[in-house]
């Protein structure tokens, strides 16, 4: 299969999104939100953007790779993985029938959702090491 460079550079982007989506969702279950760490948070993720869009848009948008069908198929996976982690966290949100499982639920979800963003931005590079 053929794909944009850019395609691929925008792949990386959102991973790396739902990399730091789940570090956040395990980050703010651990440790009380206040001011100095929200401003942090907010900071650090405008850089991270500011760095994703120079990017994106320094990227030629006429440059084609080749993705193998095994590339597809583990971003396919993590896809799902993150879907999965996501559903997890909205259906054991309010979750009360055990005490304390709802943080628990949180901080798993959190690390699945981390975890499979990361694998995604490693595929992502994977593919661009491909075709260099």
């Amino acid at each position: 299969m053929h794909a944009y460079k850019r395609s691929v550079v925008l792949q990386l982007g959102v991973f790396g999104f739902f990399f730091f989506y789940g570090l956040d969702n395990v980050i703010v279950t651990l440790v009380p939100r206040n001011i100095p760490i929200v401003i942090t948070e907010l900071i650090i993720g405008l850089a991270i953007l500011g760095v994703f869009l120079y990017f994106y848009y320094k990227t030629p948008k006429e440059v084609v790779y080749v993705v193998k069908k095994a590339s597809m198929d583990k971003i396919k996976y993590v896809l799902y993985t993150i879907a999965f982690s996501l559903i997890l966290s909205i259906v054991f949100s309010g979750f009360q029938a055990i005490e304390g499982f709802e943080i628990y639920a949180e901080i798993i979800a959190g690390a699945i959702t981390s975890l499979a963003g990361l694998y995604g931005v490693y595929v992502g590079y994977e593919i661009i090491q491909q075709n260099k």
